[in-house]
């Protein structure tokens, strides 16, 4: 334990845990209270992390202090076919880095990030990518991260 604080790989057993800090990173980005569709928002996520997790396709993270959870961290192993710079074409998507507000400072979201990279570099990933707040920019680049404006997104028009 340091600084009163430990590091864990979570499990289908920290599913609410992991849920509670996933909604409050999602407030805190998009900047809401509450979603209008929380409910349904919850209900889904635990149906996709109680097959995710045990089938290897998530992987978690948690720091845990004073007898509860205070942080979080997430990736995503998936396979594309080879391409130069990454010829074994496993990618990892880091995702859900959150810390506590009261928690943060600590270290705790290096010690989280430091078992994601570990992990990465044992699963042989030969790219890593995130989506990075302002605040958590500074870790990532410390460690060599650097932004891709390459990137395209399209989302369904609601009600698609």
């Amino acid at each position: 334990m340091e600084a009163g604080w430990s590091i864990r790989k979570a499990g289908v057993e920290d599913l609410d845990e992991l849920i509670r800090l996933r909604l409050a990173l999602l407030r805190s980005t998009r900047e809401v209270e509450r979603f209008e569709d929380e409910e349904a928002l919850v209900a889904k996520t635990r149906r996709y992390l109680e097959r995710a997790i045990p089938e290897g396709r998530f992987h978690a993270w948690v720091a845990e202090a004073e007898g509860r959870l205070v942080a979080s961290s997430g990736i995503m192993p998936f396979e594309r076919p080879p391409v130069p710079g990454n010829m074994a074409g496993l990618e990892m998507h880091i995702l859900n880095m959150y810390t506590e507000p009261g928690w943060r400072g600590r270290g705790i979201a290096r010690a989280l990030f430091t078992e994601l990279m570990r992990f990465s570099r044992e699963q042989g990933a030969g790219r890593i990518w995130l989506h990075a707040t302002d605040e958590g920019r500074p870790l990532y680049e410390s460690v060599g991260f650097k932004p891709n404006p390459t990137a395209l997104e399209w989302t369904p028009p609601e009600g698609a």
